[in-house]
């Protein structure tokens, strides 16, 4: 009905909700805060005035000694966690805080403490709630929890180390999102001493045959990457037990394949292989360069594995996270260890982006197989990258020919394929003509940034190698790629694109030059002709 009649209910259902809330009877209260929960999000505008009073009412009632008014407390105060936010933190790092900084920090800091309080309530119905309400609550601050973070990660290993199976997906929740959510100051070894013993017990006493194993590895795969450098006392047992399982379920992949499809003794679990894998990546994403000496330790299990899982014909899930590990280990800077199997990889991640592969079902293993592929172009040299790029590139390229593809997909195909043409040009160049309208379309829909960089800098080298390659229609897609740059972080790449735009100046002629820009919009005309600005800050 809020979402109908909107702030036309608050003057029936206002003078309701306030006499209730005040009712020794707990049902007219409960009833009372449900009410107020509800039309949360339909009335939002006629609520705002009515809010500080609604939450000096509230926040007693997580006290309620009925376990279903405070239940209900948790979600309704949940409701206005965004609104809350808004009042006491600025939009964005760096802003001005707001002028009701004072006020919203009040109300903040009651609602947290208060759904702390009844994150270890002994009520279990009261338990999931206030994980719930909390894990919106830490959506919503994000990084500014930072001042609260001691007591929040307090109450959430005392949660894990207490609750029982129904509510620990609830307590895993929070965890996760805490640990997606918090930024900077959750790295810190204090955190992952408070978070990670608690979770590693459930893992040690549960083994992996425990129902929830897959939403508990999910956490502690969510922590590790949180916590960073802050997670690596912790580091090396639990990658090498992961790793373990990941081999376990895949001898066991391979004894049910021989077996034949009639036996059911085997109990190969995909979901186990996954939710391993992405705990290897959490570990190499969160450590960087630290993981060098976990992956050289386990270098020949570790290649197995990726080749085992890259190679998947059954589970795009499997291929999905081994190709987000290829990835992260390559980024963390060990990546030398997977080069003896990087044809396999690279073969797979081809065969990954074919038409027939390009399909809803399979989206994110393409998303993670060019994203992968890209992050091994950025990490070897071009002696190394070079033996994939014409096949790769193909790949890329047929991704952009695509139509109506996924904006995710297209945008990390543009990417990847900027970092092979930044390290081997010369295995692209021959094709420059071709692709430089799809891949420059999407690389004027790419956000400012180091991936962005990348990309052009790999179009700046094949201009460099094959300036007349790009002579044609896709020219004027190319300028409208350049004119996309709010601001070029990187000095050298501001030079060298000034020196395309110059180059091809020349190169074309005045008339052609003209017939080019005139082809133009007249606001790219504009943003071409003050790029040599765009690398200044306003």
């Amino acid at each position: 009905m809020s979402n109908v009649f909107g702030d036309e209910l608050l003057g029936m259902i206002l003078p309701i909700v306030e006499q209730r809330m005040r009712d020794p009877n707990w049902r007219l209260r409960e009833s009372a805060t449900l009410a107020i929960g509800a039309v949360s999000e339909g009335c939002t505008t006629g609520l705002t005035p009515f809010l500080p009073q609604l939450i000096e009412f509230l926040v007693p009632s997580l006290e309620d000694p009925r376990p279903m008014v405070r239940s209900t407390t948790c979600w309704t105060l949940s409701r206005f966690s965004r609104w809350v936010v808004q009042l006491a933190f600025p939009a964005r790092p760096g802003d001005p805080p707001p002028a009701t900084a004072e006020q919203g920090k009040m109300f903040f800091d009651k609602i947290i403490n208060g759904l702390l309080r009844r994150v270890v309530d002994h009520n279990k119905h009261v338990q999931a709630a206030a994980c719930g309400a909390l894990a919106t609550l830490e959506s919503e601050a994000r990084e500014d929890i930072a001042p609260w973070l001691g007591p929040v990660v307090t109450a959430l290993a005392q949660a894990v180390h207490a609750y029982q199976r129904k509510n620990m997906r609830c307590a895993f929740d929070a965890v996760s999102t805490l640990a997606e959510c918090g930024g900077d100051a959750l790295r810190s070894p204090d955190v992952a001493k408070a978070l990670l013993p608690p979770l590693l017990q459930k893992w040690e006493s549960g083994g992996d045959a425990q129902p929830d194993l897959y939403q508990l590895l999910e956490c502690v795969t969510a922590v590790c990457a949180g916590v960073g450098l802050g997670a690596q006392e912790f580091a090396a047992p639990v990658f090498a037990r992961a790793l373990h399982l990941a081999q376990t379920q895949l001898t066991l992949r391979e004894a049910e394949i021989r077996a034949g499809a009639n036996n059911t003794d085997f109990s190969y679990v995909p979901d186990h292989v996954i939710c391993a894998l992405d705990l290897l990546s959490g570990i190499a994403d969160g450590l960087g360069n630290a993981a060098e000496a976990l992956v050289a330790a386990h270098a020949d299990a570790l290649r197995n594995v990726i080749v085992a899982c890259v190679s998947d014909p059954h589970s795009p899930g499997v291929r999905r996270s081994a190709f987000a590990l290829v990835g992260d280990v390559a980024k963390s800077g060990a990546g030398a260890h997977i080069i003896p199997s990087l044809p396999q990889i690279m073969e797979c991640a081809a065969a990954n982006l074919k038409p027939n592969m390009v399909m809803a079902y399979n989206m994110s293993t393409c998303n993670n197989a060019c994203w992968s592929a890209g992050e091994i172009a950025a990490a070897f040299p071009a002696e190394v990258v070079a033996p994939y790029a014409q096949t790769l590139g193909a790949s890329f390229v047929g991704v952009l020919q695509m139509q109506m593809i996924q904006r995710s997909l297209g945008e990390n195909a543009a990417i990847a394929l900027g970092r092979f043409a930044m390290r081997c040009p010369e295995q692209l160049s021959a094709g420059f003509g071709e692709l430089l309208s799809p891949w420059c379309g999407a690389l004027r829909r790419l956000r400012d940034g180091v991936e962005k960089e990348h990309a052009f800098a790999g179009l700046v080298k094949l201009v460099q190698v094959n300036a007349q390659g790009g002579v044609g229609p896709g020219l004027v897609d190319m300028m409208n790629a350049i004119a996309s740059w709010q601001y070029v972080r990187s000095a050298e790449l501001h030079a060298n694109l000034m020196s395309v735009l110059r180059g091809y100046e020349q190169l074309l002629g005045a008339e052609q030059w003209g017939q080019l820009m005139n082809a133009l919009q007249p606001a790219v005309q504009r943003k071409l002709g003050n790029f040599a600005s765009t690398n200044q800050r306003n």
